[in-house]
């Protein structure tokens, strides 16, 4: 057994430092379990280093690049204005470190150990750590929780390993970017980063396999956000790579087929985004008896994996590849290890995209609601109709509430939009609560504010809206 700092042996050792481990471990240790965190990198995961931070952190410089050489419609002329590349990713790097920093210091604070290192299973009840030096360190505890995250999908395509082929990782850094860019996918990692450098001025390409792009969002609002995304991006659905070649120029070439017909997209780079997978591998799970399915560990309701004292979060589990998610997910293991009850919704998972304009979204999508034979009734609220949203000179998209036909309990909420990311909290909470749309339009909200307009959406499906006919 490995002693902790206050010499009782470990209560739980957690193996990845992202946003669902470095959560776990902090929220064990506040419940006064010795814990360890054992991290290949930096904590904070992908998540904070790789992927959610510094994305946004670039859309929101590309935003404010963009409203800048709007400013003259609001009255501000601004001269020499350009864009610093360099700058530009000086301050994405100075969030990351800054939160890198944060959680450290947490970490320190709560007592909680954190070892450099990669993890395996050893057996159930050990785990071996491989550290900087090749010297590997053996730890035990009654409880284990894998917490791996993700990586990249490559999906089988021809020339997907060739120079300037790239993921999302290499994407981040923008000193240096290129005149063109092919996107393929066109998820929520394509369509963000996609618009990051669309703002920034790179002529971009999206090739999305399905019939449109951010599969699995509600029908209306990918309609109404491509609506605006295609005069940023040249965007290509039903779209099927077949292969990507250097042209005599040193361009890349992708080939492509949409709806029978070829096609191809020429850049400097290419963006591989076809979504991640869960980053299982190296573990050891067979040793320990833990089983997996293509790659992700079953899990119950619980997080328990079939081998008694392992728990799996967070994308390694599949379950719902989001760092709230993770997080939430994190905390239910920790008060159950404790035993203690998590109160958390797990069922209501916001999910959010950092575009322009925003999307957000909590619970069923219409499609959803009608493949599961719901009686359901909607309202939508455009935004062109709300006094801040004319203010801010954001009046695309709209707040929609789908809601039972009979109770009106609300079944999902999804906004497209100016703060779509921030305004969900409030649609979420009210699910959490069980809430029905009477209870969101009897709610006083403050004026002029953009989240009127969920307000306004409730009152849509009680007999219709006040400032919209």
């Amino acid at each position: 057994m490995v002693l902790a700092e206050n010499n009782n042996t470990l209560d739980a050792i957690v193996i990845g430092g992202g946003p669902g481990g470095y959560v776990c471990a902090l929220k064990l240790a506040m419940l006064g379990k010795a814990v360890m965190l054992i991290e290949k990198d930096r904590v904070g995961g992908t998540c904070l280093n790789r992927g959610c931070i510094p994305t946004k952190a670039l859309l929101q410089s590309g935003e404010l690049f963009t409203q800048m050489k709007a400013a003259p419609e609001m009255g501000i002329t601004a001269e020499g204005l350009k864009l610093d590349t360099e700058r530009v990713n000086a301050h994405k790097q100075k969030v990351v470190d800054t939160l890198v920093q944060g959680v450290q210091g947490l970490l320190k604070a709560r007592k909680v150990q954190v070892i450099q290192g990669e993890a395996a299973f050893l057996s159930r009840e050990i785990i071996g750590v491989t550290l900087p030096d090749g010297s590997v360190k053996e730890l035990s505890a009654p409880n284990i929780i894998i917490a791996t995250g993700s990586r990249a999908a490559m999906p089988p395509i021809a020339g997907i390993d060739g120079k300037n082929v790239i993921t999302s990782t290499e994407a981040l850094e923008v000193e240096t970017l290129p005149k063109s860019l092919v996107v393929i996918g066109g998820g929520v990692i394509g369509m963000e980063i996609g618009t990051a450098y669309s703002d920034f001025g790179v002529k971009v390409y999206v090739l999305e396999a399905m019939p449109s792009i951010l599969p699995g969002m509600d029908g209306e609002v990918v309609k109404e956000f491509t609506k605006h995304a295609a005069k940023k991006m040249d965007i290509h659905t039903s779209a099927l790579v077949k292969e990507i070649a250097d042209t005599d120029d040193g361009q890349k070439r992708v080939v492509f087929e949409s709806d029978g017909k070829p096609g191809e997209a020429e850049a400097e780079k290419v963006l591989v985004a076809t979504g991640r997978v869960p980053a299982t591998d190296g573990l050891g799970l067979e040793r320990a008896g833990v089983k997996t399915e293509r790659g992700r560990v079953l899990v119950d309701d619980y997080y328990r994996t079939n081998a008694e004292g392992v728990y799996c979060i967070g994308d390694a589990n599949g379950i719902c590849m989001l760092a709230h998610a993770a997080s939430a997910q994190g905390i239910a293991v920790a008060e159950s290890v404790a035993g203690a009850k998590c109160g958390i919704a797990q069922s209501i998972v916001p999910a959010c995209v950092y575009t322009d304009p925003e999307i957000a979204s909590a619970g069923l999508t219409e499609e959803q609601a009608g493949e599961q034979g719901i009686g359901y009734k909607t309202a939508k609220f455009p935004f062109r109709a709300n006094g801040r949203s004319l203010v801010l000179g954001k009046t695309e998209g709209f707040v929609k509430i789908i809601s039972g036909e009979k109770y009106n309990e609300i079944l999902g909420v999804h906004i497209v939009g100016p703060h779509a990311t921030e305004l969900i909290a409030e649609c979420a909470l009210a699910m959490k609560l069980e809430a029905c749309v009477e209870d969101i339009a009897n709610t006083i909200h403050a004026h002029p504010t953009v989240s009127e307009s969920i307000m306004e959406a409730a009152e849509g499906l009680l007999g219709g809206s006040i400032h919209y006919l």
